[in-house]
């Protein structure tokens, strides 16, 4: 029997990748929940054979379970950068309406809590809230073990991020030969950078879908590579033929970047992640045991990255 399963935020990075791994499942039938059901983005998903509902996050439990009516399966993801503090009452909302609607498993994307790993010590809060849903969600399974599954990814850092927020900066040197910097808070002396193609997850996802029992309660990290900013530097060089060079910017420099949104949290993620790594310890072999994950120069030469 095909099951239903809805995907928050389909038209996103995360979600996307979720909803075209599961198109190739002819188990499972999708749900697309976004914000605009008529962006093109959205219209798209309709091509495909996709359903698509108007839905939020900041909707209400009333709306949000009605959006989830007749679903097996949630894959949920959370916007902190929207919502800020709100975001921890959206989450558990979701979560609430999704056990009200008869939701069996629900699988959540969170973050490392780096709050409780630096034990106070360092405050993220696009990471920390995540954990307080994900406890919220646990409880929720534990009170209902027999009718509400639930799993957990962990995402790394974006590979998609050194195309967008951290590119190769183009330097004209003084004897006319042309370089590349690229600058990240991620210490050359301290853990290498957790980083992976986001769009990836989707099939970590569809492997949870497929067998719950296995995987309740489970945290699945993902990590197509692992990194310090001068071997992420050398790759690009390797790849693009060019030469790029890496410069360490401190997290106590970075977060006085007022040009950059949101630098403080940004900054002290990054020392969390120079001290611990991305996962904080966390088990990360499961993933690649679902999944062959791109590495970071399989991902840059799969989307073609040149630098002029």
């Amino acid at each position: 029997m095909t099951k239903l399963i809805t995907v928050f935020g389909a038209s996103g990075q995360q979600g996307s990748g979720v909803v075209e791994a599961l198109l190739k499942n002819s188990n499972f039938k999708i749900r697309a929940l976004t914000r605009n059901p008529d962006s093109e983005k959205s219209l798209k998903l309709k091509e495909q054979g996709v359903e698509v509902v108007k839905c939020d996050d900041s909707d209400s439990k009333e709306t949000i379970q009605e959006a989830l009516s007749g679903s097996y399966g949630v894959f949920c993801v959370t916007n902190y950068w929207a919502y800020f503090e709100k975001e921890v009452e959206y989450g558990r909302n979701m979560a609430d309406a999704a056990l009200g609607a008869g939701v069996r498993h629900f699988i959540f994307s969170g973050l490392t809590p780096m709050n409780e790993i630096s034990q106070g010590r360092l405050s993220v809060p696009h990471y920390d809230q995540k954990y307080l849903i994900e406890n919220y969600i646990r409880e929720l399974s534990k009170l209902n073990p027999k009718t509400f599954i639930s799993s957990f990814v962990y995402a790394p850092g974006y590979m998609q991020n050194f195309l967008s927020f951290y590119p190769p900066k183009k330097n004209i040197e003084s004897d006319g030969s042309v370089t590349f910097t690229l600058s990240t808070p991620s210490d050359p002396n301290g853990k290498p950078l957790d980083i992976g193609d986001i769009s990836e997850m989707g099939y970590i996802v569809e492997a949870i879908l497929s067998d719950p029992i296995k995987y309740s309660g489970v945290v699945i990290p993902i990590s197509g590579d692992c990194l310090t900013g001068p071997q992420i530097a050398e790759i690009y060089s390797k790849v693009t033929g060019k030469t790029v060079n890496f410069q360490f910017i401190p997290p106590s420099v970075f977060r006085t970047f007022s040009f950059i949104h949101n630098s403080e949290a940004i900054a002290s993620m990054y020392e969390f992640c120079n001290e611990y790594g991305a996962f904080g310890g966390i088990d990360k072999s499961i993933a690649p045991t679902i999944h062959k994950l791109k590495t970071f120069e399989e991902f840059l030469i799969s989307n073609n990255v040149k630098l002029e």
